[in-house]
């Protein structure tokens, strides 16, 4: 079993995506999700750039790992498809890409440019990757993200780190797994943390 944990620069609700039965993780870290295997365990957590540096956004265990276009065509996924006029956890859907012909598309979506055209550079990033991650064991805290107690500081990445680390010290990882896993209940305990931004605009 590996550990990964990283940054969290923006949270959405779009990476990861932690909606309905699982959380999946399809967009952005491509690194993680070509290297991931089933049973792995993925922390993420703030960075400087939102003023939540070493606090714990959520967790995941890999229990599936699938190619892009098999979360296209299972059904069990379609409900992460963005509707761009539906509600916020509708239109940050993951589920986006697909291919016809040997070519690959990008829904209007979260990744897409402001005129709903393909985001060519997102595009290559995400599908670099080759897989998206799934969980049904996970635990997403959104705006309930706790700073860790400094014990755990050497799992969580860093000013030094540019995006993400394997974690070395597993069973300091695993401690802190249980930990946080036991004072919360497993899937969504509360909303995205950018979502404050779509609740000021509605101020305005």
């Amino acid at each position: 079993m590996s550990i990964y944990s990283y940054k969290i620069t923006r949270d959405y609700g779009f990476a990861p995506n932690p909606f309905g039965e699982y959380c999946s993780l399809a967009c952005c870290k491509p690194h993680i999700r070509k290297k991931a295997k089933i049973g792995d365990w993925i922390i993420g957590t703030g960075s400087k750039a939102n003023g939540l540096l070493h606090h714990v956004i959520f967790l995941m265990k890999v229990t599936e790992k699938v190619t892009f276009q098999e979360y296209w065509e299972d059904q069990r996924f379609s409900y992460k498809k963005p509707v761009l006029n539906g509600s916020l956890k509708q239109l940050h859907g993951d589920n986006i890409y697909y291919n016809i012909n040997h070519e690959w598309y990008q829904m209007d979506s979260h990744h897409s440019l402001y005129d709903g055209k393909i985001n060519i550079e997102n595009l290559k990033q995400d599908l670099s990757g080759e897989y998206v991650l799934l969980s049904n064991h996970f635990l997403y805290l959104g705006k309930k993200a706790f700073k860790v107690p400094d014990k755990y500081l050497e799992i969580c990445p860093g000013l030094r780190h540019r995006d993400y680390i394997t974690i070395e010290n597993e069973s300091l990882a695993e401690e802190l797994i249980i930990t946080t896993i036991s004072k919360y209940d497993l899937g969504l305990n509360d909303t995205p943390i950018n979502w404050n931004e779509y609740e000021q605009k509605k101020l305005l």
